[in-house]
């Protein structure tokens, strides 16, 4: 058989490598497919959070520019942006629920109105210190303790100044409180067990006074009004019609020799109408008609 010149013999095909397993039982050829599908996220550079920044200002800056230019203000496009998140907020579930302790119908009513401006009712507008400064703002609290307590309750425990007592000056009484301030929203008329201040200046001036008869039930017992004098000092009309003349100086500790005598002498049961106790150690008593006794020891 003659062989034929200028062909070279086909080479033999080397044989496949062995198929390799993922090691999960998956074929090499589906792993390829399932990591050809897998992306890292891709890294947030310094230029990327630069661009993301940038354009939120600018969608920002439209929106306000555009409630701007529809004829409001700055603060109102503001107002209206804030309000407009609350609102969504809140729709989208995240409204907040006030819980009011300490205070009740219209009052209880006061102070929700006043922790929720603008009829925002959001967690967002939610701050506790902001609604604790706004409700310790109205006139009748002392104070207010404001906890959040998540997702969404808000609890607020009112404290109400307390009624002190009433202040009549220029022939107006009002209901006054330990400061001295008056709570407007009390009426004389509903507290005629608190004792009667009167004068210009009584009203913050009493207090020192008013303390230190609640240690003196004698004395206390037979007050009617404490009436400031010139304002710099007190006189005190007793029930019987007596007028008690305190000092200048430490009236409390005038107050306190009185409640003294009567234990001893029951002096202010007696009918005088005046007891001078204005110079230190005299005590001038007068009755209806003159001086009845002066310089009593002990005074």
């Amino acid at each position: 058989m003659a062989t034929m010149r200028g062909r070279r013999p086909p080479r033999k095909q080397p044989p496949p490598p062995p198929r390799r397993s993922s090691g999960t039982g998956v074929p090499r050829l589906a792993t390829i497919k399932l990591d050809s599908q897998w992306r890292a996220p891709p890294k947030v550079t310094r230029e990327h959070a630069a661009r993301f920044s940038a354009a939120t200002v600018l969608i920002a800056g439209a929106a306000i520019a555009g409630a701007a230019w529809l004829g409001g203000s700055l603060f109102d496009a503001n107002q209206a942006f804030a309000s407009q998140t609350d609102k969504t907020l809140a729709g989208m579930g995240f409204r907040a629920s006030f819980d009011v302790q300490g205070a009740t119908g219209a009052r209880e009513a006061e102070v929700l109105a006043i922790a929720t401006p603008e009829n925002r009712h959001s967690l967002l507008a939610a701050d506790p210190q902001e609604i604790k400064a706004r409700v310790e703002g109205l006139e009748w609290v002392s104070r207010a303790t404001v906890k959040r307590r998540w997702p969404g309750e808000i609890h607020i425990h009112v404290e109400r100044r307390a009624a002190f007592a009433r202040w009549q000056e220029n022939g107006s009484v009002s209901v006054i409180d330990a400061a001295g301030e008056r709570l407007l929203a009390e009426r004389a008329a509903d507290h005629p067990e608190l004792p009667l201040v009167v004068g210009a200046g009584a009203s913050h001036a009493a207090g020192e006074l008013l303390r230190a008869l609640e240690e003196l039930p004698d004395v206390r017992e037979r007050v009617v009004a404490l009436v400031r004098v010139g304002e710099r000092r007190w006189n005190l009309e007793l029930a019987s019609g007596a007028t008690i003349e305190l000092p200048e100086r430490q009236p409390v500790m005038a107050l306190t020799q009185l409640e003294e005598l009567h234990a001893e002498h029951h002096i202010l049961d007696r009918p005088v109408a005046t007891l001078d106790m204005r110079m230190p150690g005299r005590l001038a008593v007068r009755g209806g008609a003159g001086l009845l006794g002066a310089h009593v020891e002990g005074v």
